[in-house]
């Protein structure tokens, strides 16, 4: 191949047109389901079960947060090092409520793989399965009390929005969440390059926080 057809295919690949994942409609099911595993992983935080965390962790975020912190031993301590601070701060989860999905997005498509082997799983014949999967973006509300050292132990209550990112695979409802460390939008475009560009079209709540009096 000539170097004038090599830089024509590049010019092509340049001017091609983005396709971006656009939100989606789902099944009010799906919604659901998305909706009741993030309040089950705040439930179990509540408890303080990092491990919950830890084991739901979007397996493609886990394996790049374990290369960011320097191995998969270092998530363990992460979650770990989050419940001691916690435990020493004092900080109380009273309450945790996760809302409905504010957007869905079809971000991922990939080889089906069997839950015990890990390895792809065929059709009748013979042809790996390639499923797509759901992202959604989950508002949650935190209500936490702890005591303030400077004002002599006396309690506060503080209530935090935010959101959590959930992904499926589509029609198994077996949701996995970006936990660990908050991703950036940055992140979110890395792990799922269709994505929207404009940020908006993302549906991220506003992170903010107030005192109950």
């Amino acid at each position: 191949m000539n170097l004038s057809l090599y830089l024509l295919i590049a010019l092509l690949l340049a001017c091609a047109p983005r396709v971006d994942a656009q939100r989606v409609v789902v099944d009010p099911a799906i919604a659901g389901s998305a909706q009741a595993a993030v309040q089950r992983l705040g439930l179990e935080r509540m408890k303080g079960n990092f491990r919950y965390g830890q084991d739901r962790m979007y397996p493609r975020w886990k394996r790049r947060l374990a290369k960011r912190l320097g191995g998969m031993d270092k998530i363990e301590q992460q979650f770990l090092a989050g419940e001691q601070q916690r435990i020493k701060m004092g900080l109380v989860v009273t309450e945790y409520r996760a809302g409905a999905p504010r957007a869905f997005f079809d971000v991922w498509r990939a080889k089906k793989l069997d839950a015990k082997t890990g390895k792809p799983i065929a059709d009748a014949s013979g042809h790996e399965i390639i499923v797509g999967h759901w992202l959604a973006v989950v508002p949650t509300i935190t209500r936490v009390k702890l005591p303030d050292r400077q004002q002599g132990g006396k309690i506060r209550e503080l209530e935090e929005q935010s959101y959590t990112i959930a992904i499926c695979e589509k029609g198994s409802n077996d949701w996995y969440f970006l936990t660990g460390m908050e991703p950036t939008v940055q992140d979110l475009r890395s792990l799922f390059p269709s994505l929207p560009l404009d940020e908006k079209e993302l549906g991220l709540p506003m992170p903010s926080a107030r005192e109950i009096k």
